[in-house]
């Protein structure tokens, strides 16, 4: 009798306990991206499937369309903080890109500065042949992958006293374009504490 309480409390624990912390899929609501230590907000796209970061300084990893079946274009989305020049980082995204016609990629690019709630947003859009060096780092040996008729959105949130955050979205230039409105709508809606 003794053990058959024990269970029925520890199967009463089990199903009314929820995880810390469930994916963007399984939520009713948005997911909620939190910067400079909560203190900045903004909400990610409902095409945005949050997933587990690829590398150490990334914050926030996500991936797009939720929708795509295995084997679909999916756009890869990385947040993170980092420091130095808004130009150096421009110039930095403008060189994992090479053009089909040769051409200056900073010349094909499309930029714009805006500010939301007191903080001020570089925003980059960088089309052409993205040199893909996710797991070829510069010290692997191996050469980047290059991916033809790619796209990059790109924005760095900055400021007063709470740093940089960079938020960049690559893939299929026709999964990024699907995905283009979302993205700047949320960077528009953000919200500071």
């Amino acid at each position: 009798m003794k053990s058959n309480l024990i269970f029925v409390v520890a199967l009463a624990i089990a199903c009314s306990a929820t995880p810390a912390r469930l994916s963007s899929a399984d939520e009713a609501g948005p997911t909620k991206i939190e910067l400079a230590k909560g203190k900045i907000s903004l909400e990610a796209p409902k095409e945005w499937k949050q997933g587990k970061p690829k590398s150490r300084i990334v914050q926030y990893e996500f991936s797009a369309p939720v929708d795509a079946n295995e084997g679909d274009e999916k756009a890869r989305i990385t947040i993170m903080q980092a420091g130095g020049s808004i130009d150096a980082n421009i110039e930095r995204w403008y060189g994992q890109f090479v053009q089909p016609d040769g051409g200056s990629t900073k010349d094909k690019a499309k930029s714009e500065k805006f500010e939301v709630a007191g903080q001020t947003i570089y925003w980059v859009d960088i089309p052409g042949t993205f040199k893909d060096s996710a797991g070829a780092g510069p010290f692997s040996g191996r050469p980047p992958v290059m991916r033809k008729e790619y796209r990059m959105l790109g924005a760095i949130v900055v400021t007063k006293d709470l740093g940089q955050h960079f938020i960049k979205m690559t893939g299929h230039e026709d999964v990024v374009e699907k995905l283009a409105e979302g993205f700047k709508k949320s960077l528009k809606e953000l919200k500071v504490k």
